[in-house]
């Protein structure tokens, strides 16, 4: 049994300088279920994306791929398409040579000789139209050297595997196995699970994921000879301005990078992907704007994807259910290069924090492989740990003949224990798991469960189970978000913060926070986003980390021009501006409502044309651990006979904090369950084992969760204090998806008395599954 580590530090919003002082009042416009900003132009077709912008005498670009997972090009010549009419730019390795894009600030070779995966860029062209760049494009004639390839993580550790070529050229390697091997634990696990009553061992393979956004990857490049404005489908326009600016050579200020709305992202255009930096490239040697759009082949061919496991558990336990060891061996499929293959405590972090168990080892095991690049992907790893943690904790409570709820409550980790022997336990900023448990079993009727079962008939089977997840979020470095609040003598406010609305409702969530403290309705603050003109740096809108991260900025932006338009009005009214309230659209006095002016009033007593305050995000303490905690209930129907599996309901709980605004909260739950639904039961890609080419390109073959799959949601979310964060607005965007797909895997081993291990869990290996318990 561990020691309590004793409450966190006292919290305070996280912000350089001066912390904003209380409200002095209740909240008025936090907590408030507001419409999404942008709602209306996107409902009705007015939104203006990328891919309906034209720019005057643009071009158009088209993208030579190759079509072998592993080849060297020996010989490549573009001369009959550059010499086609109407043809203005054509680049490859031939006219290239040395030059890099980047991607999160990673080196990679624009157009390498030696091929990693089969749709991989050898040759882009720019023309008048989208046709004669097409035709262009077939008239490159490309020679390759085939060579061998290495499609699984299993082919690529055998020790004659061909080398995957280095995509990330600043991570060199040997063979295919990033090293070091990782390996962490604390205390003895092979002590632990000797003194097992039970030892439970698991098995699970998780499958790759497609982001499957609804609008693909669009962009417009133009050079105006000193400076390249790109007009982008991305989550953050300065982590692309940044990019490009180092991979064309320019200085930052040369970039300006504008995204005025986006179909989707889920992490997949979180950074400059290669399309934009070919775009940007042809603009300049073209002296024309460039736009380049992909279909939706190409963008399962070409961008980051989810990663692929394999999960090996062990769970030793006595016979009272108290864990005495946890042994995790995980083989990720990296692909061909990765962004988060060194991130690995985001596996880490959800094996070995969420049950309390002295004895932990995680080894992870990172293979190159000769398919698509992975990357960012809602939830990115955690996935691969929550699946695998909460399978293998049913199959144990299976084992012992226990309650699994009971199970995770006889185990239930207050503290951060530590990922080693080494690292300190910790307090968390909060943790109300155990009320999340509570709340989602008592709306999922688990006491009733086995009623459930028992009273089918016929060859459907019902089945309820559950899932806790914990995840690693609430801000990362370089936390340097910067947000300005500018109020004018005319009694307007803006918010200028350099974030993209990528569906959750930033742009809704950041006026909220500066109307709070200004004491106006929302709908009174304007903001300027989606450009690096006019704004401060800020991160991606990914990373479930805007409001985290960027709303202590806005806070403190905002509580400054509070505090100035205060002293203006104090002077008028001849008090002290700490006796002065913003509420209701006005600044008056304290207990004294009708001692005060408008809020426009106190405006016009400006002595110049505005107030600016700029607001910047600290980093987060060293003596606190900040983690996402909630869990997921659904109940399930059987079909023995053909194995389909029809999800009920679902229940999510999520510890929130407080909700800036609850519909939105709600709607990144709803749109959370409804993805995890389709990576636990539909989503499957499907690789040509021959020739290493997808052959589920598009949302025909690869199939994705529909209105008719969708079952009610339901959100029961636990509100606590948690005072590190703006207003205890806790993070949710992407905590939703990672609890589902082992919940409905449990409900469904409930059901039928059989787990299934492998994702998505399809009616075939429903029938297989019962077919072997029957054996």
């Amino acid at each position: 049994m561990t020691t309590p580590v004793g409450p966190p530090p006292k919290g305070r919003l996280l912000v350089h300088g001066e912390v904003p002082p209380p409200l002095g009042r209740e909240l008025d416009v936090i907590g408030r279920s507001l419409d999404r900003r942008d709602a209306l132009e996107k409902v009705t077709g007015a939104a203006i994306y990328s891919s309906d912008m034209t720019r005057p005498g643009m071009l158009h670009a088209k993208i030579l791929r190759c079509p072998h997972p592993h080849a060297r090009i020996r010989r490549i010549d573009t001369s009959r398409a550059a010499t086609l009419p109407g043809v203005h730019a054509v680049i490859s390795c031939e006219n290239t040579e040395g030059w890099h894009t980047y991607w999160y600030m990673i080196a990679q070779p624009a157009f390498p000789r030696e091929i990693a995966y089969a749709g991989q860029e050898v040759a882009v062209v720019a023309a008048e139209t989208v046709d004669l760049a097409t035709q262009a494009v077939g008239l490159i004639e490309v020679e390759y050297d085939v060579l061998p390839a290495a499609l699984t993580p299993r082919d690529a550790m055998k020790p004659d595997a061909p080398r995957v070529p280095v995509l990330d050229v600043e991570r060199p390697r040997e063979g295919n196995i990033q090293q070091p091997v990782y390996v962490r634990q604390r205390g003895d696990v092979e002590r632990g699970l000797a003194e097992a009553d039970v030892v439970s061992e698991s098995h699970f393979t998780l499958p790759t994921q497609y982001h499957v956004d609804i609008q693909t990857r669009c962009c417009i490049a133009e050079w105006d000879g000193a400076r390249l404005t790109v007009y982008e489908a991305s989550q953050g326009v300065w982590n692309v301005k940044r990019e490009l600016a180092r991979s064309l050579g320019l200085e930052e200020d040369q970039v300006r990078v504008v995204v005025q709305s986006m179909g989707g992202g889920f992490g997949s255009k979180a950074g400059a992907q290669r399309f934009v930096h070919y775009a940007a490239r042809l603009a300049m040697l073209a002296g024309r704007p460039v736009r380049l759009e992909l279909t939706r082949p190409e963008e399962f061919q070409s961008h980051p994807r989810r990663y692929a496991g394999e999960v090996t558990m062990r769970l030793g336990a006595g016979r009272d259910g108290t864990l005495t060891a946890l042994d995790a061996e995980i083989v990720l499929d990296i692909g061909s290069g990765s962004l988060y293959a060194g991130r690995y405590t985001m596996t880490l972090h959800q094996i070995s924090e969420l049950y309390r168990c002295p004895n932990v080892r995680v080894r992870i095991v990172a293979v190159y492989t000769n398919t698509g690049p992975t990357g960012p992907q809602r939830g990115v790893l955690d996935p691969i740990a929550t699946f695998s943690t909460e399978a293998a904790i049913d199959d144990l409570a299976g084992r012992l003949g226990m309650d699994p709820l009971a199970l995770r409550l006889k185990n239930y980790a207050p503290d951060f224990q530590g990922l080693d022997d080494t690292t300190p336990p910790l307090p968390y900023t909060s943790k109300h798991l155990d009320v999340c448990l509570a709340t989602v079993a008592e709306a999922i009727g688990w006491e009733d469960r086995d009623r459930k079962r028992e009273a089918g008939n016929g060859p459907v089977r019902r089945g309820v189970g559950l899932a806790a997840y914990c995840i690693e979020r609430g801000g990362y470095a370089p936390f340097s978000a910067k947000a300005d609040v500018v109020a004018r003598p005319d009694g307007t406010v803006e918010v200028q913060a350099g974030v993209v609305e990528i569906g959750g409702g930033q742009i809704t969530v950041l006026p909220m926070i500066a109307a709070e403290e200004l004491g106006l309705p929302a709908e009174r603050i304007d903001i300027h986003h989606g450009d690096t003109d006019g704004t401060h740096y800020a991160p991606s809108s990914h990373a479930s980390r805007v409001t985290s991260e960027v709303g202590p900025a806005v806070l403190q932006a905002a509580s400054e021009v509070r505090r100035r338009l205060c002293e203006l009005v104090a002077e008028r009214l001849e008090v002290s501006p700490h006796d002065l309230v913003a509420q209701g659209g006005r600044i008056h006095v304290r207990g004294a409502a009708e001692r005060g002016v408008t809020f426009e009033a106190a405006c016009a007593l400006m002595p110049g044309p505005e107030i600016r305050a700029t607001g910047s995000r600290a980093p987060n303490p060293d003596d606190v651990i900040f983690r996402l905690f909630g869990a997921h209930g659904v109940e399930v129907e059987v079909d023995t006979e053909t194995g389909e599996v029809r999800v009920l309901r679902i229940v999510v709980s999520h510890d929130i904090g407080r909700p800036i605004n609850p519909k939105l909260v709600e709607s990144q739950q709803y749109g959370g369950a409804v993805m995890g639904l389709g990576y636990g039961l539909y989503e499957e890609a499907e690789l040509d084992r021959k020739s290493g080419v997808l052959l589920t390109p598009d949302v025909h073959q690869y199939r994705v969760p529909t209105s008719l799959e969708t079952p009610p949601i339901e959100a029961r979310n636990v509100e606590r204090e948690d005072a590190f964060y703006p207003y205890s607005a806790k993070p949710v965007g992407e905590a939703p998806l990672v609890g589902v797909m082992p919940a409905v895997r449990n409900a469904i081993r409930h059901a039928l008395g059989v787990g299934i291990d492998a994702l998505p869990i399809t009616p075939a290996r429903i029938l297989d599954a019962l077919a072997a318990q029957r054996r």
